[in-house]
């Protein structure tokens, strides 16, 4: 039997920078169920904040970043709340192509001496005392100290085989249209679009992320969607839909679509003895933007953080041990930055009726209020997200209330007390 110091399941964002950085200190192995050529193509918001947990790439690299982020369109039927970051003086951050970030760190991964694993699903998961025990489908079996499972939202198995608990999760669909930078350039000025339509979707946005040469695009499903009725609607969006007609204007659709699960809201334990939970598999997704890269990055760097004194002490990874990494992820992420996305989930997913109407307030106020752009790009850019103050999103909060029209205001009252209390 095989035995590592580190074992990863995934490779997705958590799992391979995870691989990147624990690699330099440890026997590291990294399992993933899809062939290499599998791997999802994404187009995806890097913000400026996310690189404090990466600092092992080269930002100039055109293949992984080929765009600066730089506008925001938080976008109504009525009102367009652009955010151009010039405003201001620095870029939000990038566009990054995603499974380029991915290949470059697995492929450092194997520089360092990681191994990696292509269509090896784990079908079974030994633990004792003394290691940790990896039987895959193929039934091969590995051994390691320390187990890390960065699964994303594609199989809560494994942790709850585990006695993990899983985070809620959610249907989504995302697909490209590809077409040359000029047509992209002139069809949509905006880096980012952000939208919300109940009929679309009572749980998310309808987002578009523009890179190179390709738009990626995407909403979450409601409730009771499967999977099929999400495949339609798109397909009813992308012809119907009057809104978004002139981005995608002379573009080509790309014949794959994506439809799977999204994971948010994090649970409460994310170690246990032996084992640690990366990522979108523990619900570290921003519960109003779904952006998950953050969760992931951040999440690899404070597993990494912990981890490397326990290597050198030859530790048995207790879960008194590893209980730092937990404290380190509601502290960093959690407890702050993440709780202002739970009151925006709030205010702007669980309205009912009302959402229509608030989300039209917020972009016209950011359209509008200086303030308010400005606190949103230092939120985009700002490092310690610890530190996050609360106090903006109150204030944010009592803005849009003061807009609401006065007959509107008894109506809305109890639903802005309960955001405040998110």
């Amino acid at each position: 039997m095989a035995s590592f110091d580190v074992i990863i399941i995934g490779a997705g964002i958590a799992g391979s920078s995870f691989a990147l950085k624990i690699s330099k200190y440890a026997k590291t192995l990294l399992l993933e169920a899809k062939d290499e050529k599998d791997l999802p193509v994404t187009t995806n918001i890097f913000p400026e904040h996310n690189k404090r947990f990466l600092s092992e790439v080269d930002y100039s690299d055109r293949s992984l970043f080929p765009c600066i982020h730089y506008k925001i369109n938080y976008m109504d039927k009525k009102y367009n709340g652009i955010i151009d970051s010039n405003e201001f003086g620095e870029p939000f951050g990038y566009i990054s192509h995603s499974e380029n970030i991915i290949k470059y760190m697995l492929q450092k991964c194997e520089e360092q001496g990681g191994i990696i694993k292509y269509n090896e699903k784990v079908s079974k998961i030994i633990k004792s005392s003394e290691n940790i025990e990896v039987i895959t489908s193929k039934g091969q079996s590995y051994s390691g100290k320390l187990l890390a499972i960065a699964t994303g939202s594609h199989s809560f198995e494994l942790q709850k085989s585990l006695g993990f608990n899983a985070p809620d999760s959610y249907i989504g669909i995302c697909t490209h249209l590809y077409g040359d930078d000029d047509t992209l350039k002139e069809n949509m000025e905006w880096n980012y679009i952000f939208h919300i339509n109940r009929n679309i979707s009572q749980n998310g946005p309808l987002f578009f992320n523009k890179g190179r040469e390709r738009l990626f695009l995407g909403f979450l499903g409601n409730p009771k969607e499967d999977s099929a009725d999400m495949v339609n609607k798109l397909e009813r969006i992308l012809n119907n839909y009057q809104p978004i007609q002139p981005f995608i204007r002379n573009l080509k659709r790309d014949p794959k679509t994506f439809v799977g699960k999204i994971s948010k809201h994090p649970i409460k334990i994310l170690s246990n003895d032996r084992t640690l939970i990366l990522g979108e598999a523990g619900g570290l997704v921003t519960a109003f933007f779904y952006e998950g890269f953050l969760g992931g990055l951040a999440s690899a760097d404070i597993a990494t953080s912990v981890l490397k004194p326990l290597l050198d002490a030859n530790s048995n990874f207790t879960r008194a041990e590893l209980m730092k990494y937990d404290q380190e992820v509601y502290r960093i992420l959690v407890n702050k930055y993440f709780k202002t996305n739970l009151a925006s989930e709030y205010l702007f997913y669980l309205g009912g009726s009302k959402i229509k109407l608030l989300w039209e307030t917020y972009c016209k106020l950011v359209k509008e209020n200086q303030t308010l752009r400005k606190y949103i790009w230092e939120a985009i850019r700002r490092q310690d997200l610890e530190n996050h103050d609360l106090n903006r999103d109150r204030w944010t909060g009592e803005q849009i209330f003061k807009m609401l029209p006065l007959l509107s205001k008894a109506t809305y009252w109890p639903h802005f007390i309960a955001t405040l209390k998110k």
